[in-house]
């Protein structure tokens, strides 16, 4: 099973949004990191399932702390 890959936007407030690209078609799906739930299916346009596991999940919240550290935002 392919996992799909993401990249982490923090919009002017600060909140972390995940990308998620679809491993069916590549398009790429857009949540608040704080709505996303572990093994959670969401729905791509095109029909295919896409979830995210803890352990991704854990490597998100991770991705998040390392920007705004980096932007010294706290």
């Amino acid at each position: 099973m392919k996992h799909p890959r993401f990249d982490i936007d923090l919009d002017k407030h600060y909140n972390a949004t995940v990308v998620i690209a679809c491993v069916a078609c590549g398009h790429e799906n857009r949540h608040h990191l704080k709505s996303l739930s572990p093994d959670h299916s969401l729905r791509c346009q095109c029909g295919n399932d896409i979830s995210m596991t803890h352990t991704a999940m854990q490597a998100a919240q991770r991705r998040v702390s390392e920007l705004k550290q980096a932007y010294r935002i706290s």
